[in-house]
C-alpha cells in the first residue's frame, strides 16, 4: 500500500457557512478557488493550494442533508521551518486571527488556530535533529 500513495489529495469539511469558511482558508493558507456551487445537500466549495496542490473542500451538509456524525481533531499543514512558523504567527495575528503560542512536540514545532466553525488548524514545522 505504501508504494501507491503519492501525496495528500483533499479533505472535505462540513461547515455552517461555506462563504465564511472559504474566506478563512483563502486568507490563512493562501488557497485559491477551484469549484463551487450547490448540491442537493447544500452549498459547497473546493479550494486548492497553488503550489502544494492539496484541496480543502467544504459543504454545508452531508449527503441527505444530515449533520455530520464524525469529527476532525485538527488539520495540520507543513511549513518549511521554525523561522517560517514564527513569521506566519506574527502575520496571522496582525491580520486579526488568533494564533496560539508555538508549542513543541516530539518531532515538530506547531501553532494552532481555529476556523469559523471551531475546527482546529495546525501549522507544523519539523524540528531539526
Amino acid at each position: 500500500m505504501r508504494e501507491v500513495i503519492v501525496g495528500f489529495s483533499h479533505i472535505q469539511l462540513v461547515v455552517r457557512d461555506v462563504d465564511a469558511s472559504a474566506a478563512f482558508y483563502r486568507a490563512v493558507l493562501g488557497l485559491e478557488d477551484l469549484a463551487s456551487g450547490t448540491l442537493e445537500s447544500g452549498a459547497y466549495a473546493a479550494l486548492r493550494h497553488p503550489t502544494a496542490g492539496f484541496v480543502v473542500g467544504m459543504q454545508t451538509a452531508v449527503d441527505g442533508g444530515s449533520a455530520a456524525t464524525a469529527g476532525i481533531d485538527h488539520l495540520a499543514f507543513a511549513v518549511a521551518d521554525l523561522g517560517t512558523l514564527e513569521r506566519l504567527r506574527g502575520e496571522l495575528a496582525a491580520a486579526g486571527f488568533a494564533p496560539g503560542d508555538i508549542f513543541e512536540e516530539a518531532v515538530s514545532c506547531n501553532l494552532r488556530l481555529t476556523d469559523p466553525d471551531g475546527l482546529v488548524l495546525e501549522l507544523s514545522a519539523p524540528k531539526r535533529q
